[in-house]
């Protein structure tokens, strides 16, 4: 943990800021800010391609299809695009629509068994009359 007085000098609050944007799946508002304060960054190898594997991974369990993809993986190119569409298997059936994954093929239901006996229950309904 870091302490209080060092959470509010500024390059600890950014990051922090940083961090609460990803969590709360403000992409498009992460990479405007990383694009503020790219000097907290340098030097930092595979920064940006470890944030779209993980925007990725939570668009993934979230979406069947989606429109803003290039925005919210930072603004990519359609070349780059492709790449991380190709890495996790989506297709693009029209120009801009992009399927994810269809959620109700990986629905897995689940058996319930109760293991209720009646001696068990009997006492509880004589107990209601």
């Amino acid at each position: 943990m870091i302490d209080q007085a060092h959470q509010e000098e500024r390059p600890i609050r950014q990051i922090l800021y940083l961090g609460e944007l990803l969590e709360t799946c403000h992409f498009q508002s992460f990479w405007q800010a990383v694009a503020e304060n790219m000097e907290l960054l340098d030097g930092i190898t595979g920064f940006k391609d470890s944030v779209r594997k993980f925007i990725c991974h939570v668009v993934g369990i979230t979406y069947q299809h989606i429109d803003p993809l290039a925005e919210m993986l930072g603004d990519l190119l359609e070349a780059q695009l492709k790449v991380w569409m190709s890495k996790y298997g989506w297709m693009e059936p029209e120009p801009g629509w992009i399927f994810i994954y269809n959620q109700e093929e990986s629905i897995k239901p689940k058996n319930i068994v109760e293991k209720i006996d009646l001696d068990s229950v009997s006492s509880i309904m004589a107990s209601s009359l």
